[in-house]
């Protein structure tokens, strides 16, 4: 190997980069995880105003909050919105036309549950990310999404 031509220096000089920034960030008390981590799943539901949360939930804690008036956004696109979601889900593709509705109908603090189709959908889950970064403080994360909630023969819309 003739390291004097320039692919092979650009080579190794991309993965030495490579292994020194992966060392550096697990050296580092505050690094980015290489993976992500699984949502913790809620206990109980409680509303809490002083720290944040973002947790995901089971069917009977969708259920709950649902005749609690809870607002619910349907995550998929719109095409998937349209063949059935949740019976009045939330589905606004414009992420800026959603928070501002969110925070001037409720209010930053108020629960919401966000869903997809399914617990290999990670549709919610960005959402509720992404909503928790503009400060939102009171997530959850329906994990069994559309699925789970149709076939267990809960309220559907169109």
């Amino acid at each position: 190997m003739n390291i004097g031509l320039p692919s092979v220096q650009v080579f190794v000089l991309i993965v030495f980069s490579s292994v020194f920034s992966l060392f550096v960030n697990g050296v580092r008390t505050d690094g980015i995880p290489l993976l992500a981590k699984e949502l913790d799943v809620a206990d109980n539901i409680e509303i809490t105003v002083d720290e944040p949360q973002l947790l995901a939930i089971t069917l009977e804690q969708a259920i709950d909050l649902y005749k609690k008036g809870t607002v619910f956004i349907d995550a998929r696109e719109p095409e998937y919105f349209t063949d059935g979601h949740i019976m009045g889900a939330w589905n606004i593709p414009f992420f800026f036309e959603l928070t501002f509705k969110l925070d001037s109908l409720q209010g930053k603090d108020s629960p919401i549950v966000l869903y997809c189709s399914a617990d290999e959908c990670g549709s919610s889950e960005d959402l509720a990310y992404e909503l928790q970064a503009e400060g939102f403080t009171n997530l959850y994360v329906f994990k069994g999404g559309w699925t789970e909630w149709s076939e267990n023969g809960h309220p559907i819309g169109p």
